[in-house]
């Protein structure tokens, strides 16, 4: 889930105006507006994400979760409910051996895909969800409004291990010290936004503590 480039932009209208909505009585919300999957999608993207990071482990390319992926595993062990996709991200040393790895995807029934800067694993017959794989330089992204979410040295390695459902996936060492710097609010409240629904709403995990819970598959 891509939450970079709408939480700056919210955060940096701040200031007063912030002041003013947290006055604000919150209005009632429907969650089920925002849950963009069916229960069929979510299992197949555990299933996808399985599939990938198996891939990427057997052939010694070594990802690490990123972006609402992070936030679901260190938040909730799990997907995000409101989420459409998984995010992970690569060293660029390892891009010309990814995608040397398009039959091995294949195999499994997966498309791997360049898209722009990045690449995104995909199921052939479904276009409901999808991996993106970010490739990294030393933690930094190649598009220039993603730099300023960059991974500093400390916080990327040595990669540890987190929990993604029954997934246990890569992440960075220092993963909570980055969604501090990056989020800064994640641990309270929740931006929902995917790539189905226009805009995106800020909300409490106090007045919506089922927010914290992660979707899963059956």
């Amino acid at each position: 889930m891509t939450l970079r480039k709408k939480i700056k932009t919210y955060n940096q209208r701040g200031g007063k105006n912030k002041k003013k909505q947290t006055k604000k009585k919150m209005k009632k919300i429907n969650l089920k507006d925002h849950i963009v999957l069916k229960q069929v999608d979510v299992n197949l993207l555990y299933d996808i994400t399985k599939k990938t990071i198996d891939i990427l482990n057997n052939n010694n390319i070594e990802y690490w979760a990123t972006d609402g992926t992070l936030l679901g595993i260190k938040r909730s062990k799990g997907f995000i409910p409101w989420d459409d996709d998984v995010d992970i991200a690569i060293d660029k040393k390892d891009k010309q051996n990814l995608h040397s790895l398009k039959d091995n995807f294949k195999h499994e029934g997966l498309d791997l895909v360049s898209v722009g800067k990045y690449m995104k694993v995909k199921h052939p017959k479904n276009k409901n969800v999808w991996i993106d794989i970010f490739i990294l330089s030393n933690g930094v992204w190649p598009q220039d409004h993603y730099k300023d979410i960059a991974f500093k040295k400390d916080e990327l390695y040595p990669l540890k291990k987190g929990k993604f459902g029954k997934l246990t996936m890569n992440i960075p060492h220092k993963s909570d010290k980055y969604l501090d710097r990056i989020f800064k609010d994640w641990r309270t409240v929740a931006y929902i936004y995917n790539h189905h629904t226009k805009g995106k709403k800020k909300i409490s995990f106090k007045d919506y503590p089922t927010l914290k819970k992660p979707k899963l598959p059956t």
